[in-house]
């Protein structure tokens, strides 16, 4: 009893700091991924490196297990740390991000289309999406652990991963937009 009485009191509760903390994390990491991926295309190496390593450690500190920028950021890392020949790293890094892809499964179940809605017209729960949505976001986090793979093994990288984000990426922060950019901002090809 007491367990629910502090559930509905944190529920109830005004929105703290972590609530902007969690939003601060999502925008960071994201344009972290733009400027990085810009950085690469254009040939900058050591922006690209420096900003890939701050988004990981934003993925590492402030992303649950499971979300698939976390497994993007392992990739993209694991690209930097090949390109510096550290190889036994990268490989290591590699199977984290793959095993990080494995694990979006738990992230995709638990995804929702827009906020909760509370009150005595809407009820206590969270919309979810259906199984054909579910179905097609997996198959999406599947294009992002193929992509690491392609990269761990062939060095192959998205030829239009970086202008497809600009080009789709939804104007609302959610969760579709967090598993659009970890799969469509992994390292791109660098231009001729």
């Amino acid at each position: 009893m007491a367990l629910a009485y502090a559930i509905v009191e944190a529920a109830a509760a005004p929105r703290s700091s972590a609530g902007t903390a969690w939003s601060a994390a999502d925008l960071a990491w994201e344009r972290g991924q733009e400027q990085a991926a810009i950085a690469f295309r254009a040939g900058d190496p050591f922006m690209s490196s420096r900003l890939w390593a701050e988004t990981l450690a934003v993925a590492r500190k402030c992303l649950g297990r499971g979300d698939p920028r976390l497994a993007a950021s392992l990739t993209n890392q694991a690209l930097v740390l090949r390109r510096r020949r550290q190889d036994g790293q990268a490989m290591t890094m590699f199977q984290e991000a793959v095993a990080a892809w494995d694990d979006t499964w738990r992230w995709i179940h638990l995804m929702t289309p827009g906020p909760a809605r509370i009150g005595p017209r809407h009820g206590d729960h969270l919309g979810v999406y259906g199984p054909q949505a579910r179905a097609w976001f997996s198959a999406l986090a599947q294009k992002g652990r193929d992509a690491t793979i392609a990269l761990e093994r062939y060095d192959q990288r998205l030829e239009v991963g970086i202008e497809a984000w600009f080009a789709i990426k939804p104007k609302q922060v959610s969760d579709l937009r967090r598993l659009l950019g970890a799969v469509l901002l992994i390292a791109p090809r660098p231009r001729p």
